[in-house]
């Protein structure tokens, strides 16, 4: 008597569908991984810098020289909380490289492996967008919109700025400057994941040119026009540097393509 071999059933639709939750779940911890490191080198150079806060509130006068020279606090805990503002602010600029090198890491594996040497280049061309933007802010945005600010009650007020008051505008526009030149490495991730491209980003200029005359209004501290061009200005710059940025990675799509036929 022969016996027929029952040959298992290949699995469903139905069956195959718990890969999802998987792959997320992957994902997630991925992530969770990213951020670790992220969040440790916050901490240690943050806890660093308040070592040398004394230090970096010297630099932080700068932009005020000859209009600011002494700076009030109004009550025990002003120096204090000042210093956190300064040491958690280094904090995130000396921790930025090991931020974008996470960022990295975690979209590679989205990416084409031949895509992979771009890493050195999106962490030191991000760093350096960042520092550039916060000295463009730091050396000619905020001295300009000191003096512009100190002008207008000169002779008939008398000026009492305190120290937590001055560090938070400083850094905010410090801050604000890196982030806003971070235009290109945003331009970047996304050509590279097909959601811009150099022709959407021509056709859009109307509207580019709102949003960046906005932004520049709701960033300066100051509503005069001079000082609202001059944040303007390099924010046009870089609009037209990320069209590059997203012509250049899709010409490399292109010639990838080619090489493949």
């Amino acid at each position: 008597m022969n016996r027929k071999k029952i040959l298992p059933t290949p699995p469903s639709n139905k069956q195959a569908m718990p890969d999802l939750p998987v792959t997320l779940s992957t994902h997630l911890d991925e992530l969770r991984k990213r951020i670790f490191p992220v969040i440790f080198s916050w901490f240690f150079f943050t806890a660093v810098s308040f070592y040398f806060a004394k230090n970096l509130i010297w630099i932080l006068k700068w932009p005020a020289s000859g209009q600011i020279d002494t700076l009030a606090v109004f009550s025990p805990t002003a120096a204090i909380l000042a210093y956190i503002k300064i040491a958690c602010a280094a904090g995130v600029a000396c921790s930025l490289p090991i931020f974008l090198y996470e960022a990295w890491m975690f979209i590679a594996p989205a990416l084409d492996p031949r895509h992979a040497k771009n890493g050195l280049l999106f962490i030191v061309a991000g760093t350096l967008l960042f520092f550039s933007g916060a000295a463009f802010n730091f050396f000619l945005l905020i001295p300009a919109s000191i003096r512009f600010l100190m002008s207008l009650g000169k002779g008939d007020l008398q000026f009492l700025i305190s120290l937590e008051s001055y560090i938070s505008f400083v850094l905010g526009l410090v801050l604000a400057g890196g982030l806003v030149f971070e235009m290109p490495v945003l331009a970047f991730i996304l050509a590279k994941f097909g959601i811009l491209t150099a022709e959407k980003a021509m056709r859009g200029w109307r509207v580019a040119v709102i949003i960046i005359l906005i932004a520049a209004a709701v960033l300066t501290p100051t509503p005069d026009v001079v000082n609202m061009l001059l944040m303007s200005l390099p924010m046009f710059v870089l609009y037209f540097i990320c069209v590059g940025v997203v012509a250049f990675v899709e010409n490399g799509k292109l010639k990838l393509r080619a090489s493949l036929k």
